[in-house]
């Protein structure tokens, strides 16, 4: 099936190493890292203090602008950009057919520190630009920038907009350092990927890449930059922070994006890796090329800009698609800068410190995350128009519900209660009657977690589907949340405002709001097409409209929508409200699971 291309017409990136396009690819092509030592005396407490910086000057805007986030401005930044290069006509678009598609991973602080929603900075850039189309927030924390583009992509396809603005942004937080460094992850100095990996630095951005229809854009006059011709999600299903040792979830997220593509690996003249420059990482990215390679291996260039803008969180896979376009477009790739003469890793062809002329067709974009999310872009060279195939619309049943709340959890105990008439404002579901995941792994979770895997449990035993284990490589999670876990955000800003040397990690590794989707999969096996949509009240309906779009264009057969949250406010004993009370009280909390099928 050959879907409606979609090309790349507009770049915008903002990182330490540009603060537009052409000077992000001249610093790269010419090796200039833009790592440097963190001078803000806040951060004196850590032994580590090297970062990719954005200088406060770069971030320009009207004087109306002035008293937003730091996100939002960085974030608005590169936007611009992207439209600006794209040129789209004034009037030209219709703003209920423009869309945002953003990626995160750190909660968005006002200028005075206090969280703001999640999707706060995707509303303030739709805002500014005139897009009233599809809005979509992901945070599948440092995959979310590829994780954007993918989908950015199947918005257009399906025919809901006719532009999609795709990026990613985060802006370098004391806590995310504090919680990395309580990690031992960072590196003393600047880091150097497939190297001696002795650890990252983190770094500050944001990316966009205006994306729509290759034959709009043509009609238009509009030059395309690159197709983005396939993409691939998976989930690890092994640990909350540490990769899967084995690599197969990178594997799998790479041979689908392939897949979609519909290119051979003798194909790929590049690969943008991850590396971040922890041994984890670096290890399990050599085992990812070698076994998605095999004997060519060797012969792949592969290289990682982190050695020249740290690691951008969020914002690191749109950055990094970005520097993928402009290798495309220069017939180059970056280098990897700091590679020693005397590093172990022999076999692969790293790209050591200097950029090198390689003729490209097809650039391959990875990115692993927190919480066991992948993602794989394959971005070529535009081609000509041609012919594509209807967005399917095969029909999607929904065959099993896992309901858990304070009323009553699964289906014969919520619906027991409804009947009833019982009420359960703020009363947290009782999860003690059943064995939901085994100790080792229940003892260690959050409250959210634990709600997330009753509710997915439930779900798939009410479907009644009995899939050997092989299959379920290929059963999708979409999870939805406004919040993440209240608990651990709590408790893990507790821990650094007491100290911020000796952060609670545990927590630290639940802040990511894609952490309790990685515990779902990693309790029920699951790693097929794995992501996180966070879009306040809207998060679920937008993941059950993600989940019909993976097994309309086959990318999975079943797909377990999970919608989860909760919240710490106390509610009066007794009391009664209706739901169109203005802000009625609430504590406890409550998830819902949903196995769909095509």
């Amino acid at each position: 099936m050959a879907l409606r291309p979609v090309v790349i017409t507009g770049l915008g990136v903002i990182c330490a190493a540009g603060r537009d396009p052409e000077e992000f690819w001249h610093r790269l092509a010419t090796g200039q890292s833009g790592l440097t030592p963190v001078e803000d005396e806040t951060f004196a407490v850590f032994e580590a203090r090297y970062a990719g910086q954005v200088p406060d000057e770069w971030i320009t805007g009207p004087p109306s602008e002035a008293g937003l986030d730091r996100t939002a401005r960085l974030a608005l930044v590169a936007a611009r950009q992207a439209l600006e290069q794209a040129a789209l006509p004034p009037g030209g678009t219709d703003p209920g057919r423009f869309g945002i598609v953003l990626g995160k991973c750190q909660a968005t602080p006002d200028a005075a520190g206090r969280y703001q929603p999640m999707h706060r900075t995707a509303d303030v850039v739709a805002a500014r630009v005139g897009s009233r189309g599809p809005r979509i927030l992901i945070s599948t924390a440092c995959a979310a920038g590829g994780n954007v583009v993918g989908l950015a992509k199947d918005k257009i396809q399906r025919g809901e907009a006719d532009v999609v603005l795709a990026g990613g942004v985060d802006p370098l937080l004391f806590g995310t350092y504090a919680g990395f460094a309580g990690l031992q992850a960072l590196s003393t100095g600047p880091c150097r990927p497939y190297s001696h990996s002795d650890g990252l630095n983190l770094g500050e951005g944001a990316a966009f890449l205006l994306l729509e229809p290759l034959d709009a854009a043509l009609a238009r006059g509009a030059t395309p930059l690159a197709e983005v011709a396939g993409y691939g999600l998976s989930a690890d299903a092994y640990h909350a922070t540490a990769p899967d040792p084995t690599g197969r979830g990178g594997i799998r997220a790479v041979r689908r994006a392939l897949a979609e593509a519909g290119l051979s690996t003798e194909q790929v003249g590049y690969v943008s890796g991850h590396g971040t420059g922890t041994p984890a990482n670096d290890a399990m990215e050599a085992k990812v090329m070698r076994a998605v390679f095999g004997e060519r291996a060797a012969q792949v260039p592969t290289s990682s800009i982190k050695s020249f803008v740290g690691h951008t969180l969020g914002a690191a896979g749109a950055v990094e698609a970005v520097a993928s376009v402009l290798a495309l477009r220069h017939g180059m790739v970056p280098p990897t800068l700091g590679f020693d003469d005397d590093a172990p890793a022999k076999d692969l062809d790293y790209v050591p410190n200097t950029a090198r002329a390689v003729p490209l067709r097809a650039v391959v974009s990875n990115n692993y995350a927190f919480g066991g999310n992948n993602v794989s872009l394959v971005l070529t060279t535009p081609s000509a128009p041609r012919e594509y195939d209807p967005w399917p619309e095969r029909d999607v049943v929904i065959s099993g519900l896992g309901p858990v709340t304070g009323l009553g959890v699964g289906v014969a105990g919520l619906t027991e209660a409804i009947a009833a008439g019982r009420h359960a404002i703020g009363v947290p579901p009782a999860l003690d009657t059943r064995t939901f995941a085994p100790r080792s792994l229940w003892r260690h979770m959050n409250h959210l977690s634990r709600m997330a895997i009753a509710a997915s449990r439930l779900a798939w035993e009410d479907s009644g589907l009995k899939l050997p284990r092989a299959e379920l490589d290929h059963v999708g999670l979409i999870f939805a949340t406004a919040s993440g876990s209240v608990e651990s955000t709590g408790g893990y800003d507790e821990s650094v405002a007491v100290n911020p040397t000796k952060p609670a990690v545990l927590s630290f590794s639940n802040v990511v709001l894609n952490a309790t989707g990685g515990a779902v999969c990693q309790t029920l096996g699951l790693r097929g097409p794995t992501t996180t949509i966070c879009g306040g009240g809207a998060s679920a309906s937008v993941a059950l409209d993600c989940a019909v779009e993976l097994i309309r264009v086959g990318k999975a057969e079943v797909v377990l929508v999970l919608a989860a949250d909760e919240t710490s406010a106390l509610v009066p004993e007794g009391m009664v409200v209706s739901p169109y009370d203005a802000g009625p009280p609430g504590s406890g909390a409550g998830s819902y699971g949903g196995v769909f099928h095509g």
